[in-house]
């Protein structure tokens, strides 16, 4: 690196550090987590602005400019093209500029920042019956700047067509530092932009001279379709308006820092027809019917989806409407102002598409419970498809081509025919309603003869997307994509008036380069060296499944559906910081970079000589041994949403105590984490002195001395022990003599801190017709929770040997704490591959669960007295991920007159040893205070229901209530 460049680096962060107010990162981690969104590119920037207020936006535009470097607006970083990196500085919007401003329910239009999340916006419009018509599928993290630099659509454009629809007035920055607005003129103030001796007059001079100039080639060279989102719009620019231009521009005209949205009325009742073919071709014939009734979208999904949703565990519900194995199904919506309508509808469209060719069953999913589920398994399609096993991926590169609906059968059939000339074949799905098909081709982009493949692939589509007059990009925009297919798809005359308007906004390319005009070749910049072969580490889970360890980090493609901030549980720790580096997708993307070399960025157009180069990014020596990925991975509650949340069932706390295996290798281990290692034997100890402990564990004083001496957090409280513990109490009972017999799995937490549910179980059961026996094994869930694996592996395999004649016998191993009977069916067979531990897995039940299927089944009875009238049940994570809470609430249905609400109030923040730590117990706080304990406040008189220790700890600590296990509601 040269003086020269090393002052001019330093220059710019203390500008913007002293300017401002918002977080500036400069740090290798963060250049390096900043570097990929959702597509297969990657480019490290020179670092990171996290803006506080639009004043910091302005600000970081200023100094970009002044010192001539790039910078890249980044919304949710959901891109598929490459949109949301690049070399200089990245504009992370999302954290802070997350505002909904004042509502105007009588004209329907509202101002929001950039940051706001589509699905935050729809929740905040939703009691003024009103929403944003655009309905992306990445809803839940995709953000307004985003949608707008991208100018993006969703299912329902065939009725609401696309952002640029919905967009009124942008305030935004130019590419000199100047603030500027676009939005509706009237002919006197056009005439004076037009005069003014400045960039915005520039702008509108170049604008309007362009398309003046070219009026019958953008009439001849745009296609008249609803989905054509490539190049600049030109052919819907207004005389009155350049909104429309900057819509859709990737962040290459303009920065916006604030947006006026139009918005429609919310749909009022909704009727879905999901008829199903044994063709793709049968399918798209039987388009031009559904379209015939006006639907508000028609989607498809091929039979590679479906096979995929079959196998991810949480979309196998989501399966209810289709029927055996169809080769493609439509989703055909109608939104209507009556039930009545709606249903009439689904059924005329039924009635016409009988005897259809191919047609195998037409199914009326009116029914939320059936339909909802099913559009949210469409939803998912992206990182579901990317989380197929192997290297092999339906890659995203010639995926978002459109055409006219009614071209839309043969079009697909000649792009199929592409893939099998070049080798391959890959899937169909997407916005049949418009033409828009995601068609995605199955390669290995690690094979450089596959990226070789990919050129020739795109080469064939262009042509054929030129001779049926369609769009090269229907939705995801250009990027690094497709950007240097615009020159073919356009004509020199329209590409040369897109790279006149570009150096008209932006004279010296520092927005966003590269994108839109004068792109790269699609194979630069490539997540992986092609050709290159990642080291798999030494590992003691197995990953055959996801074919080895890095293979298994590679599920995750960027998606983000991790950065969603309600529903479900993932991910928590993100939900409470909202920083990238706390997402799933962050801790998967430290993984991969650590364990891969990490690369530069070869794009000529691209000028940061008087910088140091941006990809001087430190090599891994010790891969996962390094600080910076510890930095990471810190806050991961090893909650295991993301293994059933995440559509890609990326697995990280699976991956994070492998990470901790290897990064302690050669490191020492705190206090708190060998005391965890240890306690199925220190647990017994403690009981013994279990008075006196209990009566220091109390004390103040004692408390900070274990903060200083094991970590331990001198605010939380800490368990007690009981000298009369579980096993203690069953060794010196009569057990009962019955013909059917259970193994209970007494974990540590159960038999010494809370061996009254131990007893009740043990009552209950007992009660029901079974006799008892302990399964008197530590199942190691403390130990693979701070990596210890190998000592975990020993303790599954003597588990395995105790319990393999009760699983064989088909004796049922029960268990009343999720995470450790949980970890006898998710942890045992990775640690110790085999069919005994196979065996042993599927014996293994919660409780309350097997119980209520025993009961439904008719093989046992259970009276039950209510002890309460109402109630609130909070379902442990584990749980959640892996099994449901449906068995639970199954047994709770068995209790008379009790009414239970089931919170989806993400997680507890406890998180076992994570909520007891110094350094994680705000955070654990912070989350608890996100959903659960204003859910918790706002019914202060139902009892509260908790399957989790962790999760009644963390509610006794954090609101005085005592939470109970389900068990004990089925005594006495």
């Amino acid at each position: 690196m040269s003086n020269f460049a090393a002052v001019r680096h330093d220059s710019l962060v203390r500008y913007l550090a002293r300017h401002v107010t918002g977080e500036v990162r400069f740090d290798d981690t963060s250049r390096r987590l900043y570097a990929t969104d959702a597509s297969h590119y990657q480019i490290p920037p020179l670092g990171v602005v996290i803006p506080k207020t639009e004043e910091d936006v302005l600000v970081a535009v200023q100094i970009a400019a002044d010192l001539s470097v790039p910078i890249t607006a980044r919304g949710g970083g959901t891109s598929l093209s490459g949109q949301s990196i690049g070399p200089g500085i990245v504009l992370d919007c999302s954290k802070y500029l997350n505002r909904v401003g004042e509502i105007d329910a009588a004209n329907r239009t509202v101002r929001v920042q950039p940051g706001v999340v589509l699905d935050q916006l729809n929740r905040e419009l939703a009691p003024h019956n009103l929403f944003f018509g655009p309905d992306v599928a990445t809803a839940s993290r995709a953000t307004i700047g985003g949608m707008i630099g991208n100018n993006s659509a969703g299912s329902r454009s065939i009725r609401y067509g696309k952002t640029i629809d919905h967009v009124r007035s942008l305030s935004a920055i130019l590419s000199d530092g100047t603030r500027t607005t676009f939005g509706p003129l009237t002919a006197t103030e056009k005439q004076r932009k037009l005069e003014r001796r400045d960039r915005e007059g520039d702008i509108y001079r170049t604008v309007e001279r362009v398309v003046t100039t070219n009026a019958d080639e953008i009439d001849r060279r745009f296609p008249k379709i609803v989905r054509r989102v490539s190049g600049y719009n030109l052919a819907d620019v207004k005389p009155n308006t350049l909104v429309p231009l900057i819509v859709g521009s990737e962040g290459t005209l303009a920065v916006v820092s604030s947006a006026e949205l139009s918005l429609v009325p919310k749909p009022v009742h909704r009727g879905l027809l999901v008829p199903q073919f044994d063709s793709l071709r049968a399918a798209l014939d039987a388009l031009a019917v559904c379209l015939e009734f006006k639907p508000s979208a028609v989607e498809l999904m091929d039979e590679l989806l479906l096979n995929l949703a079959r196998q991810q565990r949480s979309l196998k519900h989501a399966m209810g409407a289709i029927h055996g194995t169809p080769a493609a199904v439509l989703m055909v919506e109608f939104i209507t102002d009556t039930a009545s309508e709606a249903a009439a509808l689904v059924e005329k469209l039924s009635a016409k598409l009988r005897g259809a060719k191919g047609l195998t069953v037409a199914v009326t999913a009116n029914d939320p419970q059936l339909r909802d589920p099913l559009w949210n398994l469409r939803s998912a399609a992206v990182p579901l498809l990317y989380g197929m096993a192997g290297d092999g991926k339906p890659i995203t590169f010639c995926e978002d081509t459109a055409v006219s609906p009614e071209k839309l059968p043969e079009f697909a059939t000649r792009f199929r025919e592409i893939f099998h000339k070049h080798g391959t074949d890959g899937t169909f799905y997407g916005h049949a309603s418009v033409g828009c098909l995601h068609i995605r081709p199955v390669l290995n982009l690690h094979d450089p003869g596959d990226v070789v493949r990919m050129r020739a692939i795109m080469t064939d589509v262009t042509d054929l997307v030129l001779e049926f007059g369609g769009s090269l990009s229907g939705e995801h925009g250009d990027g690094l994509v497709r950007s240097e297919w615009n020159r073919k798809m356009f004509g020199d005359a329209i590409y040369d008036g897109f790279r006149d308007i570009k150096r008209a906004f932006d004279p010296t390319n520092v927005l966003n380069p590269g994108k839109v005009v004068n792109g790269p070749a699609m194979e630069e910049n490539l997540r992986f060296t092609p050709g290159h072969t990642v080291a798999e580490p030494p590992t003691v889970f197995n990953y055959e499944k996801q074919g080895g360890f890095f293979r298994s980090i590679e599920l995750c493609n960027g998606a983000g559906v991790c950065r969603k901030t309600q529903g479900g549980s993932m991910c928590p720790s993100y939900r409470a910081t909202m920083d990238e580096r706390d997402s799933t997708r962050g801790r998967a993307n430290a993984l991969r970079l650590a364990l891969s070399a990490e690369r530069g960025v070869r794009n000529a157009e691209v000028k940061t000589e008087s910088f140091p180069p941006h990809a001087a990014i430190r090599a891994s020596h010790s891969a996962l041994e390094e600080r910076w990925v510890a930095d990471v991975m810190d806050l991961c509650l090893s909650c295991k949403a993301c293994k059933a949340e995440c559509p890609s069932n990326v697995d990280v706390a699976k991956l994070k105590a492998e990470w901790q295996q290897a990064y302690y290798r050669r490191r020492p281990r705190p206090v708190g984490h060998l005391m965890l290692k240890n306690i199925d034997w220190l647990s017994p100890l403690a009981s013994q002195v279990a008075g006196p402990l209990n009566w220091f564990g109390r004390r103040s004083l004692i408390r900070r001395v274990m903060q200083w001496s094991t970590g331990f957090d001198r605010r939380r409280s800490l368990p007690e022990f009981h000298r009369q513990h579980f096993r203690r109490w069953f060794s010196k009972r009569s057990p009962l003599a019955a013909r059917r017999s259970v193994v209970l799995l007494d974990d540590c937490f159960t038999t010494y801190q809370e061996p009254h549910i131990g007893r009740a179980a043990v009552e209950v059961l007992e009660k029901a017709g079974y006799s008892v026996q302990l399964a008197n094994v530590c199942c190691g869930r403390a130990m693979i929770s701070k990596g210890f694996l190998t000592a975990a592996q020993g303790l599954a395999e003597r588990g395995i040997a105790k319990l393999i004649a009760a699983a064989d016998a088909g004796v049922p191993i029960l268990g009343l704490e999720p995470s450790c009977v949980l970890t006898l069916a998710d942890e045992w067979p990775e640690l110790v591959p085999g069919d005994a531990a196979k065996r042993v897995a599927a014996s293994a039940f919660l409780i309350e669960s097997w119980l209520a299927n025993e009961i439904a089944e008719k093989k046992c009875e259970l009276l039950v007295r209510a002890k309460t009238s109402k109630a609130l049940f909070h379902g442990h994570c584990h749980q959640k991920a892996l099994v449901g809470v449906g068995g639970t609430q199954a047994a709770l249905k068995l209790v008379p007159d009790l009414a239970v609400t089931t919170l989806d109030a993400g997680c507890c923040g406890m998180a076992g040893a994570f909520g007891y730590e110094e350094e994680h117990y705000d955070l654990s706080v912070k989350i608890a205070g996100l959903q659960l304990l204003p859910a918790l406040a706002a019914d202060p008189a139902a009892a509260v229901i908790a399957t989790g220790t962790s999760c009644r700890h963390q509610i006794r600590d954090l609101t005085g209530r005592h939470a109970v296990h389900p068990i004990e509601l089925f005594t006495g």
